[in-house]
């Protein structure tokens, strides 16, 4: 038995399967989800198992990358409309878990490494932990050992705390989940409203004898014209398509831009336009390196191809094509044309069938790789003051330009949503099992040694951290309930707590909002580690 517990690989394995069914397990409709890997791992760990360090380090990567490129094509678009609010949210969790760790260490006496020990544990934040040690020893060489301790006391309440938390917060805040959802796909439709279509009848004398490329849709609306119907005719509306009188042309948009197009073509009509059955409209997943990246005009869709691209889809955004839009992998085109032309379009923009489920390796490697660099470059600060983001915070940063992006400089990066599901999935699983062995071999021990005061302090700090984040979230601005979970587990730093909200709901908006809180809250709590070591050190010796 002692041989088979001594096999890190099966003691981890082990971890992994009975906390994925506790997880599962469900009590009143609530289920801990991931976190059950978190609870299985603490008793594990106090009995002594270990899985390697460097598992909990991959698994951390792989997570926040995984959720930097599932967020990524929104962020910055988010970020703009609502920075300023991300950052008081950030401000509001974090300062407020400084201002009472640095009043409880003057109350009860706490040393400065401890203190900052505690409230990196408190907001179970590692980098804050790397940066409070490096800020001792510059203080204090070789008086950095208590950072741990706190660290390890304030952490398991804060990573178990916030995970239950965010399982209950619908029921603390009398908030229906349900329409919660419903709210911000209603939202999402109105800030990015799908394409339609509509027909309408030429009667515009401006409009009669001028082909589709002279009208030049896209100088006053960002529509394009997929069929024309002439008597009882149906054909695709190529750019030497010319208009006549009475013609009846069916144009995709989105409602605003189509509006226009009655003052441009003519009144609104309504006619069949399936008459023609030679003339297709097909969804194509867009898998064919060789013409990705290219934009619309170099490809001369129509002069080559003679089928025309009415709208694209790209990461859940519908877009309208126009010639300085690109296509990306991935990309789910509307092709309308010929039967034949459309099915030799087809056959080139999905290129071989098996590329749709493969992840470009190279560019999502040097993606980690890059990350992994951002993160351990030190930045120096005034007053001497260095500090890192961490290899997480690295790797989510450049997760979320690559995101945003598509590619690293000439590699374009495709990461099928089956793939970045089990990226995040495991690569959760695999943090939790870590951090809860290690949180279990250390827990009762430190506990028994230092007393439970110190407990009481980390939790106290945590709650009431959490409490201004929810104030600001939910009092302050009003956050939709998933929105507020994102942002609470942004500003804990919690990857669990997260993967708890993702468990909540079909929609991104918990990935979206921790991805727009994470950085700002990372650089705060790094900073504040460093400068709570800084003032307690001076208080004391003054």
């Amino acid at each position: 038995m002692d041989y088979l517990f001594s096999q890190q690989m099966l003691v981890l394995f082990a971890i992994l399967a009975l906390g994925s069914w506790v997880g599962q397990l469900s009590i009143r409709g609530l289920s801990l989800g991931a976190a059950g890997v978190l609870f299985v791992a603490l008793v594990f760990g106090h009995f002594g198992l270990t899985v390697p360090k460097e598992i909990m380090d991959l698994g951390l990567l792989l997570f926040v990358y995984a959720v930097g490129l599932t967020a990524g094509p929104r962020f910055f678009r988010t970020f703009r409309q609502r920075g300023i609010q991300f950052v008081i949210i950030a401000l509001a969790t974090v300062v407020t878990g400084a201002v009472v760790t640095l009043g409880l260490a003057v109350v009860l006496g706490f040393d400065a490494p401890l203190a900052a020990g505690l409230y990196a544990g408190a907001m179970t934040c590692t980098p804050a932990l790397a940066a409070a040690i490096d800020a001792v020893e510059r203080v204090n060489p070789g008086g950095s050992a208590s950072v741990s301790v706190g660290y390890g006391i304030a952490y398991p309440y804060s990573m178990i705390g916030v995970v239950l938390l965010i399982q209950f917060l619908p029921r603390l805040l009398r908030r229906n989940l349900k329409k919660e959802e419903t709210d911000w796909l209603q939202e999402k439709q109105a800030e990015s409203p799908s394409l339609e279509t509509r027909q309408f009848r030429v009667t515009n004398p401006n409009c009669v004898g001028r082909s589709v490329f002279e009208l030049n849709l896209h100088r006053m609306s960002l529509t394009n014209i997929s069929r024309v119907k002439r008597g009882e005719s149906v054909f695709a509306a190529g750019p030497d398509v010319v208009l006549q009188a009475g013609d009846v042309v069916l144009v995709v948009g989105t409602p605003g831009e189509l509006e226009k197009m009655r003052f441009l073509l003519g009144e609104p009509a309504q006619e069949r336009m399936d008459v023609n059955a030679n003339v297709l409209s097909v969804d194509v997943e867009v898998t064919e390196e060789m013409i990705c990246g290219k934009t619309l005009a170099a490809m001369k869709v129509w002069e080559r191809y003679t089928v025309v691209i009415t709208r694209i889809r790209r990461q859940g955004l519908e877009i309208a094509p126009t010639g300085n839009v690109t296509l990306e992998m991935g990309d789910s085109i509307r092709v309308v044309g010929d039967r034949a032309a459309v099915d030799d379009f087809a056959r080139l923009a999905h290129g071989a069938a098996r590329r749709a489920d493969e992840t470009n390796m190279l560019p999502f490697l040097v993606g980690l790789l890059l990350g992994i660099l951002v993160g351990v470059i030190p930045i120096d600060l005034p007053n001497g003051m260095t500090v890192k983001l961490g290899m997480a915070g690295g790797a989510f940063l450049v997760s979320l330009l690559v995101g945003h992006f598509g590619r690293i400089g000439p590699l374009r990066l495709y990461v099928p949503q089956a793939a970045r599901n089990l990226s995040r999935e495991l690569g959760l699983m695999l943090f939790l099992a870590g951090a809860g062995v290690n949180a279990g071999a250390h827990f009762v021990t430190v506990l028994q040694q230092q007393g439970p005061l110190l407990l009481i302090a980390g939790a106290l700090i945590t709650t009431l951290s959490v409490l201004a984040g929810i104030l600001a979230t939910d009092r302050l601005y009003h956050m939709n309930l998933l929105a507020t979970m994102g942002a609470l587990n942004a500003c804990m730093t919690n990857p669990p707590g997260l993967g708890a909200a993702n468990a909540q709901t079909e929609t991104d908006l918990p990935a979206l909002s921790y991805a727009s809180v994470y950085p700002v809250s990372l650089i705060f709590k790094i900073l504040l580690a460093q400068i709570l070591v800084e003032i307690l050190f001076y208080f004391w010796r003054g």
